[in-house]
């Protein structure tokens, strides 16, 4: 499915990996996509869509895999959209695999249950200035840590447990080049940042940018993105 603008600009791609099944939110996922449920009046989607749209990227290619049909009649005015579904669950790099054939030389990649309001144009910044395969934007505010870096640099990642060593936390959204696709593509069901992340250990460049963001998936951190929204529009 494609909508919107259809008109190229020096932005690169967006990437958003919408295709989890948000079992930690219980019956809300049963029947609706997570990244079709509604915050504050519109879906979560849409707020990303917005700001992705405020940052001058206009071509939007999203990931779906559990109930991906109801994507079927989603546009948005801001964006031209093509929508790429997963047959069975993928994972997040099998869900790139699937897609790669739609990916642009460079992109951006998002996570389809965060809103991560940072400015784009800085990530690129680093990301061209570093030359490098992959540039990860990186807090030190978080309340957890699960990755550690050096001069410039995430030297180790690990989402599922911290050490005293960590010292910064992945914020969602970083600058890919597709030639990480190709290189640890395969068909089967695999995890990007379990795969790649440690791969590129010493070699992912690091973004440093404190802006909060907001993850959506569990009950508790759903109410506080709903109400961050509605202090936002007064």
């Amino acid at each position: 499915m494609n909508s919107g603008l259809g008109v190229k600009t020096s932005m690169p791609q967006v990437v958003i990996l919408a295709g989890g099944l948000g079992t930690r939110l219980g019956k809300l996922t049963e029947s609706t996509p997570k990244s079709l449920i509604n915050v504050d009046n519109q879906p979560i989607i849409t707020h990303i869509l917005d700001w992705i749209a405020s940052q001058g990227c206009n071509r939007v290619l999203l990931l779906t895999g559990h109930l991906g049909t109801m994507f079927d009649d989603y546009q948005h005015h801001g964006v031209e959209l093509t929508v790429v579904k997963e047959a069975s669950p993928l994972g997040t790099g099998g869900a790139l695999w699937n897609a790669v054939d739609n990916l642009e030389d460079e992109f951006i990649l998002l996570w389809g249950d965060d809103f991560h309001p940072i400015d784009y144009h800085n990530l690129l910044q680093t990301h061209q200035n570093g030359q490098n395969l992959l540039t990860m934007t990186v807090t030190q505010s978080h309340d957890t840590m699960n990755l550690q870096h050096e001069d410039g640099f995430v030297v180790q990642y690990d989402k599922s447990q911290s050490t005293d060593f960590f010292n910064g936390y992945e914020a969602g959204t970083s600058v890919v080049s597709k030639r990480l696709v190709l290189l640890f593509g395969r068909d089967q069901q695999w995890s990007w940042e379990n795969t790649v992340y440690p791969a590129l250990a010493g070699k992912i460049k690091a973004h440093y940018d404190d802006t909060k963001f907001w993850d959506m998936g569990t009950p508790e951190r759903l109410d506080k993105l709903s109400q961050f929204f509605k202090q936002r529009r007064f």
